[in-house]
């Protein structure tokens, strides 16, 4: 049976200045499952919500006037009666969602799905302006077995399907409260039946320009994890839930092979450290381990592919550097 109830229409105008971010807060835990939201120092957050409860969906209108973060762990997840997908779709603003070590930053136009049942965290921009519809789990996956795949997946709503969904879904948040009660299910199931057709048709790997941005996120992930033994392909797939064939495709338009890429910034990282006077003391083999080379005799000559010297010629070319720089850094000030 269709839920009567009338839509909830919140907003901060008539609250006190200093109460207005806690009472966005509430509300906005109330509507979007339970989160852990810090407080933020403002003078004031004028914001609104607008939300329609119907068959276990939520359909949701909101705004955050200040830059707001905030995280759904294990205590979080442990109240929730099921399982929801939600579809978050960014309308004005920009916001980052992270799953684990896999960010998506979502900007206008931009949509993408977190799973109830997964731990992520949030992070928006100033302004943002979301919409987002809150699914059972089992709604979408009957529609679209795949769904868990396209988690924390950028897709584009701008062009194409994915722009005749978020054409719909912007609609229907401006027309819901129009429409006569019994014509709301209807409605709403032509609403998943878009969704999901519209998640079927979503690639292996994202168009060109999510694509760059995919790119940009696993390189950013390599420079966070490069002290991890296992970090490679397979660990890279498991993190943004890729195949690993489609890991090496999306390395395709970059200048390296994952490897590669792997290997020339732990080489980065190992002739950051030479050079430098803080770890003077530590063994070349010790900064080579931490950065993930175990055989010696094949760090040096790795480094001395990339550099032209061995580790320990640099070093010393490094720390004979170092006192003539600083003899001239003092002159130059002496004579200033």
């Amino acid at each position: 049976m269709v839920d009567a109830n009338p839509p909830d229409t919140w907003n901060t105008h008539a609250l006190p200045a200093p109460r207005q971010f806690d009472a966005w807060r509430e509300v906005i835990v109330d509507a979007h499952l339970a989160w852990d939201i810090p407080r933020i120092a403002c003078a004031a957050f004028p914001a609104y919500m607008h939300q329609h409860r119907v068959d276990g969906l939520r359909l949701t209108d909101c705004t955050a006037s200040a830059r707001v973060s905030g995280t759904r762990g294990r205590a979080q997840i442990a109240g929730d009666d099921e399982a929801y997908l939600n579809v978050v779709m960014i309308a004005a603003g920009a916001e980052t969602l992270r799953f684990g070590a896999h960010e998506v930053h979502l900007t206008e136009g931009m949509f993408t799905l977190w799973d109830s049942t997964r731990p992520m965290a949030f992070a928006t921009g100033d302004s943002l302006r979301q919409l987002s519809l809150l699914v059972p789990e089992a709604q979408l996956l009957r529609r679209v077995p795949r769904v868990r795949d396209l988690i924390g997946r950028p897709m584009d709503g701008r062009h194409g399907i994915g722009g005749l969904f978020v054409d719909h879904f912007q609609a229907l948040v401006q027309r819901f409260g129009e429409l006569p009660q019994p014509s709301r299910h209807s409605v709403l199931d032509a609403t998943l039946d878009l969704l999901g057709l519209c998640l079927g048709e979503q690639p292996a790997l994202p168009a060109p320009r999510l694509r760059a941005l995919l790119l940009e996120q696993m390189q950013r992930h390599i420079d966070a994890h490069l002290t991890e033994p296992g970090l490679g392909v397979a660990a890279l797939a498991r993190a943004f839930r890729m195949t690993e064939r489609n890991v090496h495709k999306l390395f395709e338009a970059s200048d390296a092979t994952v490897c590669a890429t792997i290997r020339a910034r732990r080489l980065a990282m190992c002739r950051r450290d030479l050079e430098g006077s803080t770890l003077a003391a530590r063994q070349i083999t010790e900064i080579a381990g931490h950065w993930g080379f175990e055989d010696p005799s094949q760090f040096s000559k790795l480094f001395r592919g990339a550099y032209g010297l061995s580790p320990r010629d640099f070093r010393r070319r490094a720390q004979v550097a170092a006192p003539r720089d600083e003899t001239t850094v003092t002159r130059a000030h002496l004579h200033s």
